[in-house]
């Protein structure tokens, strides 16, 4: 008669250890959470660090050959178009600045060092104008060159002035 009265239940023992499974568990999925959320910051970080790294190379390459005047002084280069609109690049100690008349871009690249000067072709028959970046990306140094053809008219009027 007492077993009709009994109602199939878990023991304490039983739940206790279906409590520390579960734990064991939970403790195992947040650790694996948490260094997959740490690799995937470090995953975003780099690849911030190169797309800025191409950003300012497209945006460098595009206005050394779309301008008609480069000036370089200190750590701020400055283009003029044909139309009079100016581009300057301001090299700050840990970033660099894109200012347009429009906008302000921002990229995240330390420059070490600017050079500019003028190469000939191995044929002496052409002159170029070579601009030398020294930067410093994620703690490596590498070197960004740019080459703009002058053309014989560009290097009268040096002459002249």
């Amino acid at each position: 008669m007492n077993n009709k009265r009994m109602i199939s239940a878990f023991s304490i023992i039983e739940t206790i250890v279906g409590m520390a499974i579960t734990a064991i568990i939970m403790s195992i999925i947040f650790v694996v959470f948490s260094i997959v959320t740490e690799r995937m910051i470090d995953y975003k970080n780099q690849n911030e660090l190169i797309c800025d790294l191409n950003r300012l190379t497209y945006s460098l390459n595009k206005d050394i050959f779309e301008n008609e005047k480069m000036t370089v002084i200190d750590n701020e280069i400055t283009f003029k178009s044909y139309s009079g609109e100016i581009i300057k690049y301001n090299f700050l100690e840990d970033y660099t600045l894109r200012n347009n008349e429009i906008f302000i871009d921002t990229f995240k690249i330390k420059l070490k060092q600017i050079t500019i000067d003028t190469v000939k072709s191995k044929s002496e028959q052409v002159v170029f104008q070579k601009l030398k970046f020294n930067i410093e990306v994620n703690e490596n140094k590498m070197d960004l060159k740019f080459y703009k053809r002058i053309y014989a008219n560009e290097l009268l009027n040096k002459i002249k002035d």
